[in-house]
């Protein structure tokens, strides 16, 4: 069987992060191996939470893998606490990174237009470091803007973005995913915009948008995307898996009293992720 590193935080309440990145790989067929950054009693959405930076433990952790001879067919790695810890990952990476194994990142870091307030300035020219050993990237609107520099006021001009992809696509990554193009007031459409420099292939997958901001939905994107990818299947067909997974848990989570912080009910739907 296939094994995918998982690197995230872990929530004990929330449906994000390690909580539905092992779910979601395990049910892709694949054996998921958690590398734990942070430890929390619940997501940060919530008003109040507590919090353990792993740091301290990362390397000799995934050290043991080595020496007990575990390697690896993907390699996933999403929210990063700090600087140390993407060097921490480089690291990982080249410890444990094959000719064949994919490595897939989504640069955690900002949302709504800005970088999160747990990172200095500077941070996204680590993540740039981080991407360059990356095959597949899943940046969210904002932190395509924060890596590559495009302006969001000039709206979606997908020549334009193609462009700006592109130039990022050469230091590493040849496989880009923006997720949650047009989110938003008043818009019933959202897009996620693939771009495989492999093949000079542009695609928009469109889905229906309610008009909710739930948590953990990028981190359910980015699960699938690993787990298909590793399976084999290409970016397009991966993109369609996942958008339209998250599309029809939107959908049934809607007709439920849930606050948004604990998440999408994408767990009765697991099982169509191995008939895929």
């Amino acid at each position: 069987m296939e094994k995918i590193a998982v690197i995230n935080d872990l929530s004990g309440i929330g449906r994000c992060s390690l909580n539905v990145a092992i779910s979601i790989v395990a049910s892709c067929g694949l054996q998921p191996c958690p590398l734990p950054t942070a430890l929390l009693s619940n997501q940060t959405g919530f008003k109040t939470f507590s919090f353990l930076d792993f740091t301290p433990y990362m390397r000799e952790y995934f050290e043991h893998w080595k020496q007990i001879g575990y390697d690896f067919d993907g390699i996933y790695s999403g929210f990063l606490g700090s600087k140390q810890q993407v060097e921490l990952i480089i690291e990982f990476i080249k410890l444990f990174k094959k000719e064949a194994t994919l490595v897939l990142i989504d640069p955690v870091m900002g949302d709504n237009g800005m970088l999160y307030s747990i990172y200095e300035k500077d941070y996204p020219s680590y993540m740039k470091k981080l991407i360059s050993y990356a095959e597949v990237i899943t940046p969210n609107k904002t932190e395509f803007a924060l890596l590559t520099g495009y302006d969001w006021s000039w709206g979606v001009d997908k020549e334009k973005i193609y462009t700006y992809a592109k130039e990022l696509s050469k230091l590493g990554p040849k496989q880009i995913v923006i997720t949650g193009v047009g989110q938003s007031e008043g818009s019933q459409i959202v897009s996620n915009l693939g771009m495989d420099f492999n093949k000079n292939e542009f695609f928009e997958e469109k889905v229906a948008y309610n008009g909710i901001s739930y948590s953990g939905t990028g981190d359910i994107f980015a699960s699938i995307l690993a787990g298909q990818l590793t399976k084999g299947k290409s970016l397009r067909k991966a993109v369609q898996t996942a958008s339209t997974f998250i599309a029809k848990a939107v959908a049934y989570t809607a007709s439920y009293e849930i606050s948004p912080q604990e998440g999408i009910l994408y767990e009765v739907f697991l099982k169509e992720l191995g008939e895929t």
